[in-house]
């Protein structure tokens, strides 16, 4: 800028002191900033500086604060991610306190940017008491203050947290919202290392997490056990709720839920944590806490209610290996009924049940017990377990026998109802994983045609998962050469080929 701009600058900040008549000058400051190149503004920024911006700040009239922290933005803005916080750090301390909602927006989003950039930008000794002020913000009344706080302090250098979870526990004294909000930091921050973890742990917020579950406030239990089971689904919090006697606790609160008013309200959440644990671990944690398959298989005794959450959850742990030998054995054992033949006449019995939802879980609850795709552990390639196969293949015939379960399947990926339609795809695409399923398509009587057929889908998601089905179907040995070359044809055609469209292009091209 030339010194006659920056003489102006000076002489615009002169006018500041009146208060009555701030608009003006703040409004020729915006002006004279806006479209200047960021070399040309920050060079007379910095030699006239913004205090006097900053004490337009304190006044009651909303509209002078409004357009203040417009001025200022517009001059933050001309300068690097992470500059403003080093050339001015007295300011922005000032400004993550104020009273004002909107400065402390402005201020967080000036900290957001250096972080978002590189956590390293700003050097942890020099700048502590600016990411610890920003901790504290994720008790902000106004939301989006907070959840910009909740990221930034999500994505601090872990030589940071020592001094900010020790500072932020003042969320802990706040309401359900700003604990809440305390809770996510930690459990984002617990994601990162075991290390952290730990000292997340050390400072008593897992402890503080687990004793909120005593709450009546079911939005508030809910979300704080929510929580706990991101936490649990790290490998880092799952070590942790173990080595911190967590789970014991957490079991005796899911046994004792019978007799808790609030059942039906909390089952959901309760269900979703066993889950989420019991899909990584089987068998470790359903020996060790056997209250979780009581809990798991009390949807069978309840009926409609509760039965979509526990086939989620049985086919959840069913999608591994290891949860289809642990389903297997305590299938066999028997004490606990037999779920398949539950859901499977559920599934048989569809057309005089109302919840159709309920029967598009049990079919997909059977798709994830087939399924040997979703384990991310299991072999891409070679042989399948011998076990497996011969256990899913037993799974699958007990789904009918008069029509056999293949002749069941094909009913279902025929029927008009969409939504039916797709899972009945998705069982199919499980059972198409197994040489025994490839050649159960392959005997039954105008399934492939079915296939093959395009005009049976409407929507693209049909589409795709017939395609998927017919892609895997085209490896095959199951057809004959004369099959085979139909299927590939089909998986270069693509999904969504039509003849129709295809002569069209043809006369355009012509």
């Amino acid at each position: 800028m030339t010194a006659q701009d920056t003489e102006q600058f000076r002489e615009f900040l002169r006018q500041l002191q009146r208060e009555e008549h701030r608009p003006t000058p703040l409004n020729e400051i915006k002006n004279l900033f806006t479209y200047k190149p960021a070399g040309e503004a920050i060079t007379t920024i910095r030699d006239v500086g913004i205090s006097k911006i900053v004490q337009c700040l304190n006044v009651s009239e909303k509209s002078h604060v409004d357009l203040a922290c417009e001025v200022l933005k517009i001059c933050f803005d001309k300068f690097e991610p992470g500059e403003v916080i080093k050339n001015y750090t007295g300011h922005i301390m000032y400004l993550l306190r104020h009273e004002k909602s909107c400065v402390r927006k402005m201020a967080t989003d000036e900290v957001f940017k250096a972080v978002a950039l590189d956590q390293n930008l700003l050097p942890i000794p020099q700048f502590i008491d600016v990411f610890v002020a920003v901790a504290q913000l994720v008790t902000d009344t106004d939301i989006g203050v907070a959840n910009k706080a909740i990221l930034i302090t999500s994505n601090l250098p872990s030589e940071a947290y020592p001094k900010v979870l020790e500072e932020m526990k003042i969320a802990l004294e706040y309401n359900a919202s700003s604990k809440c909000n305390a809770y996510e930091v930690i459990v984002n921050i617990s994601s990162k290392s075991y290390e952290l973890c730990k000292l997340c742990n050390s400072h008593g917020y897992i402890d503080h997490m687990i004793s909120e579950l005593q709450s009546d406030d079911v939005s508030f239990h809910l979300n704080v056990l929510e929580l706990l089971t991101r936490l649990a689904a790290n490998p880092h919090g799952i070590g942790l709720l173990k080595w911190q006697g967590a789970l014991p606790k957490i079991t005796k609160l899911i046994v004792e839920l019978e007799h808790n008013r609030l059942r039906k309200l909390l089952y959901p959440g309760y269900m979703k944590f066993v889950e989420t644990i019991a899909h990584r671990y089987p068998k470790e944690m359903l020996d060790k806490y056997p209250a979780w398959v009581d809990f798991i298989f009390e949807g069978f005794e309840d009926g409609k209610t509760r039965l979509p959450g526990t086939l989620d959850t049985l086919g959840l742990i069913g999608t591994t290996i290891e949860g289809k030998h642990y389903l297997a054995s305590i299938i066999a054992e028997g004490h606990l009924g037999d779920p398949l033949s539950y859901t499977a006449h559920f599934i048989r019995m569809r057309n005089r049940h109302l919840i159709v939802g309920t029967t598009i879980c049990a079919v997909n609850f059977f798709a994830s017990l087939i399924s040997v795709d979703k384990d991310p552990n299991a072999r891409r390639s070679g042989p399948v377990d011998p076990r497996v196969t011969n256990k899913t293949k037993e799974w699958f015939m007990s789904l009918s026998s008069t029509p056999p379960s293949i002749e069941t399947l094909f009913g279902i990926c025929k029927d008009n109802y969409p939504e039916w339609r797709l899972a009945g795809l998705a069982l199919l695409d499980a059972v198409c994983q197994h040489q025994w399923g490839e050649e159960l398509v392959a005997r039954t009587a105008g399934f492939v045609e079915y296939l093959l057929d395009r005009s049976t889908d409407s929507t693209k998601e049909s589409k795709e998962a017939k395609y998927d089905i017919i892609k895997r179907l085209a490896n095959s040995a199951a057809f004959d050469a004369s099959i085979i070359t139909r299927l590939n044809t089909h998986v270069e055609q693509g999904p969504f080929y039509s003849e129709s469209a295809l002569e069209v292009a043809m006369e355009e091209g012509d």
